[in-house]
């Protein structure tokens, strides 16, 4: 009941703007009391596109945990940490883009990058800056390593980093 009379209230899906999607639909579900339960079922209603797919890839379980389906349809667009970080550290100013239009996209980019992250407090912005810092020094095929084992701290990053070069030696 909860799920059929709200329906018309779940934003349209637009697959060119996934990276907000989620931010709105869950403003929306908190704002008007939806059961976290069933935010899943509500998304699915509105889902198109690659986002359907990888709802469809999902066991039945799965795709009724809304963290679960959210973070499925979020890796189909890569609009995974890594991918955020990229498009920040990669975005250029254009030609007929002012420089306050390009300060806001940057700071954009960055914010979406920190909330992909978690970072959201002084320490854990710093051990994200530590470790992009620190795999900046790296050779590029730890940095690959340390990305798959999705390390979170300057710490792991380093451990992971000598275990890997120990193990690696002679290749």
């Amino acid at each position: 009941r909860v799920v059929s009379k709200n329906i018309p209230l779940v934003p349209v899906f637009r697959e060119s703007e996934v990276d907000t999607y989620f931010s709105a639909f869950e403003r929306i579900a908190t704002a008007l009391g939806w059961p976290q339960d069933v935010w899943a079922i509500l998304l699915q209603c509105k889902l198109t596109g690659k986002a359907q797919e990888a709802c469809a890839s999902l066991s039945a379980t799965d795709s009724l945990v809304y963290d679960n389906l959210k973070v499925a349809i979020l890796r189909a667009y890569e609009l995974v940490p890594e991918a955020y970080w990229q498009r920040f550290r990669g975005l250029k100013k254009s030609f007929n883009q002012t420089y306050s239009d390009f300060a806001r996209e940057k700071g954009i980019l960055f914010d979406r990058w920190c909330l992909a992250c978690k970072a959201n407090d002084l320490k854990s912005l710093r051990e994200l800056m530590l470790v992009e810092e620190f795999k900046n020094c790296l050779p590029e095929r730890i940095v690959i390593y340390l990305n798959e084992q999705k390390v979170a701290t300057l710490q792991q990053a380093a451990v992971l980093a000598d275990e890997f070069a120990l193990t690696h030696k002679n290749s």
